[in-house]
């Protein structure tokens, strides 16, 4: 009993012995993690750790970036400060110190965040699904596709649980027709709602992230971007107003499939029998393109007009293709005999076949006008088979049409023409 007392008594003294050593020792400040701390260009949330011996009561420990404004949301306890790197999207490194102050003790540890190497993204997509909508020319003057790409099902609410989805908005000089593929290019993101041709619309492209629930979780707003397509390619690079910066590519058939609101009449023209006219004194404007349709020759459209000032009559449009490449907006170079050919499938010598896809008419038409207002309906007329020649006549020329509509009826004629207009629209 002795010596258990003896025992007790000696785990007191030294018990009270420590604790007058606490009292009367030194106060310092330890860091205990790297004295060097790394961040890559995206940044992120850092830990210091540190210890405080003897502490005072009458001392705060602070925390500070020294100015370092991409360093942010400082905390600090007992034992760990934290704080957050911000993205770094310049393209030098940058150095910060952290201060840790407690009282006049000081300790400090380098924070240095590195830059984005070349072909490095936030988020590097591999998508498994590419689908959308084919619009042709019912939203605006070019030919309107709305692709989807991503890594789950493409369904109405794209809600699969944990695919990340794309959308993109784009707009092309190409026709998709019955199976649409999207046309290869570069477009890149236009901000302005006009839709012009090798861009894609901000206002209606996006992407989104789900949860485990098929809820978008993180969704992106793109800010600037460009795609690009071939044969069986789609890859898309997107900076995004989050600061990140996304790519992603599909490999495989980009189809997109029909989906007009307006319905393609299986008949379009307003024809019930044979057209067939001559008009003399007529009206000829020819638009120049160069090489529009990128297929290695120039396209003209030909413009006839029974009558002017005002527009009366028979109107025809017709898109040519001649055989020679940027010889220019000269009258001399739409001489020559040209037979229908598709617009999907190009060829030399050839005037580009009348069809009408949903509510649009396109390519190669008669048309019926009065007082300069084409008359809606009445009097549309497809040029889908047969040649158009058109000869030299004195100073004017003289143009031949022996074409078939879609219903098989005869679009026979000829408009002599004194008068000719000449546009360049090449340089646009």
């Amino acid at each position: 009993m002795k010596r258990l007392f003896s025992l007790l008594s000696l785990m007191l003294v030294l018990l009270t012995s420590c604790e007058n050593t606490q009292e009367s020792g030194e106060t310092t400040l330890t860091i205990l993690s790297e004295s060097l701390m790394e961040f890559d260009f995206r940044g992120g949330k850092g830990m210091v750790l540190f210890e405080v011996k003897n502490p005072k009561t009458d001392v705060t420990l602070t925390v500070s970036a020294n100015g370092a404004t991409w360093i942010s949301d400082i905390k600090s306890n007992d034992s760990v400060a934290s704080f957050v790197v911000e993205r770094n999207g310049g393209t030098d490194e940058r150095v910060a110190i952290l201060t840790i102050a407690y009282g006049e003790l000081i300790q400090e540890v380098a924070v240095r965040q590195g830059v984005r190497s070349e072909g490095e993204y936030d988020y590097d997509v591999t998508a498994t699904i590419f689908g959308g909508e084919y619009l042709s020319l019912e939203t605006s003057d070019n030919y309107n596709y709305y692709v989807q790409v991503g890594t789950g099902e493409i369904n109405e609410k794209n809600d699969i649980p944990n695919a990340t989805y794309y959308y993109f908005d784009l707009y092309s000089k190409f026709r998709g027709g019955d199976h649409p593929i999207l046309p290869n290019g570069t477009y890149t993101l236009d901000n302005t709602e006009k839709f012009p041709i090798g861009t894609f619309s901000a206002k209606y492209s996006k992407a989104h992230i789900n949860n485990e629930f098929g809820e978008p979780d993180t969704e992106f707003a793109i800010v600037a971007g460009t795609l690009s397509v071939t044969d069986n390619r789609f890859e898309a690079v997107l900076n995004m107003a989050d600061g990140t910066i996304h790519r992603v590519v599909f490999e495989g058939e980009l189809h997109v499939p029909y989906a007009l609101s307006y319905p393609t009449p299986d008949i379009s023209t307003t024809l019930t029998e044979d057209l067939i006219f001559e008009h003399n004194g007529a009206i000829m404007r020819l638009f120049y393109y160069g090489d529009y349709y990128e297929c290695g020759y120039d396209y003209w459209r030909v413009a006839l007009m029974e009558t002017t000032n005002p527009i009366n009559g028979d109107y025809f449009q017709i898109d040519i293709i001649t055989d020679a490449l940027n010889e220019g907006a000269n009258e001399d170079n739409v001489v020559g005999e040209y037979v229908a050919c598709s617009d999907l499938d190009i060829k030399p010598n050839s005037f580009l076949a009348g069809v009408m896809e949903g509510a649009a008419y396109i390519n190669s038409w008669r048309l019926v006008v009065e007082d300069d207002y084409i008359i809606n309906g009445n009097g549309r007329v497809p040029m889908t088979t047969g040649s158009v020649k058109i000869e030299k006549e004195g100073s004017g020329f003289l143009i031949t049409i022996d074409s078939m509509d879609d219903a098989n009826h005869k679009v026979k004629g000829t408009f002599s023409c004194g008068g000719v207009e000449l546009y360049d629209r090449s340089k646009r």
